[in-house]
């Protein structure tokens, strides 16, 4: 038992990649002899999956910036009858709420902000110094948002601490399907390349876009099948899966173009691709473009967010330009044909996520940071 409580302030009824970074944080800090306590909603799949994993959970509902002004006193005491040592808020519009809970408390927690999502607009009005004022540290997941955060927010740069969100590598490299098994549990054609994605059917992720470019791929005559992986967005309908079903039909690709859903054993999907492709517009990390190259898969992302910080063009994979159908195709194009290419691309990616980005690494790194802030 290391001694440290460590309380997440995650109120999200979703379930994407924040809330399912979150869970697996909580899991393995646990493991590591940590006290965690989720402060968040009942009625989310987090806080279920916690509770079923014997994580203490508590109840905080938010619902507006201003009812958290209130909510702040319930947090306050919570974190008091907990004993909490560092209070980590994973959600930016929850940072009233968890400032106003510090100020009430009257336990001296350390507040701690993990960085998921962009930064909007410049936020260097009173209202954010005071909030900014009262943290202990700014995790930012890739140097270049340390970079962006200097230009937007008022934080002394010994507060921003640069800490990648880690991914089981064991399951994409040890662990790893065989291909043959892969395809045949996705049903997928035993001796085609593949070009694939994972993630939700939703118009910023993109997947339009692969759809386009295998289009054009076999106009030019090479042989390519797609592969989505991803159900639609929870709670919100925006006909985007059908509208991929339809240009599908358009390009007369029913026969190349499989949608499978989301598959909570996802090592199989990247076992059954030849190439991953990131087709969101822009991406804030991307932990599916980091299972991909631990999966020793020539990875093609998009030049925007964070996948500039992950992916060094030509050197562990490629870049291309948001939402350009083209561009992608020729990268494609070039992967198929370029074959000692593709896979010194295929085993520098492995090589990159083993030394920077496992979940191990992620875990030494916090307790680093938890110590020196409780010392």
């Amino acid at each position: 038992m290391t001694g440290y409580t460590i309380g997440f302030v995650c109120p999200s009824t979703s379930w994407g990649g924040l809330e399912m970074n979150v869970h697996r944080l909580a899991v393995r800090l646990k493991r590591r002899g940590y006290r965690v306590v989720l402060y968040g909603n009942p009625l989310s799949i987090l806080y279920q999956k916690l509770q079923s994993e014997n994580i203490r959970v508590r109840s905080v509902i938010s619902r507006s910036k201003f009812r958290d002004i209130f909510l702040a006193f319930v947090l306050a005491r919570m974190v008091r009858q907990d004993e909490v040592d560092i209070v980590v808020l994973h959600l930016n519009r929850n940072f009233l709420l968890t400032t106003l809970a510090k100020i009430i408390a009257r336990r001296p927690f350390k507040f701690v902000y993990m960085q998921h999502m962009h930064v909007g607009g410049t936020k260097k009005d009173w209202f954010h110094n005071w909030e900014y004022g009262k943290l202990d540290c700014w995790i930012a997941p890739l140097p270049g948002f340390k970079t962006i955060l200097g230009q937007k927010i008022k934080l002394p740069p010994h507060k921003i601490e640069v800490i990648p969100l880690g991914i089981e590598v064991e399951c994409f490299t040890d662990s790893k399907p065989d291909r043959a098994e892969a395809r045949l549990r996705l049903n997928l054609p035993a001796d085609v390349p593949v070009a694939g994605v994972v993630g939700r059917l939703d118009p910023k992720k993109g997947q339009h876009i692969l759809i386009e470019a295998c289009h054009q791929v076999r106009q030019e005559g090479h042989d390519l099948h797609v592969l989505l992986v991803g159900d639609k967005t929870a709670s919100e309908e925006t006909g985007y899966a059908e509208q991929l079903q339809q240009l599908t039909r358009d390009h007369e690709l029913q026969d190349f173009v499989h949608f499978r859903p989301h598959m909570d054993d996802i090592e199989y999907a990247y076992a059954a691709m030849d190439i991953f492709t990131l087709t969101s517009k822009s991406e804030t990390y991307g932990m599916v473009t980091l299972e991909a190259m631990a999966s020793t898969l020539p990875v093609i992302g998009t030049a925007a967010g964070g996948t500039r910080d992950i992916i060094d063009d030509a050197h562990n994979g490629l870049l291309v330009r948001p939402y350009d159908a083209g561009h992608l195709a020729g990268a494609i194009t070039r992967i198929l044909t370029e074959g000692e290419f593709a896979r010194g691309l295929a085993r520098q990616a492995r090589r990159d996520v083993i030394a920077k980005y496992s979940s191990h690494r992620q875990c030494d790194m916090l307790e680093g940071l938890f110590v020196r802030l409780m010392n």
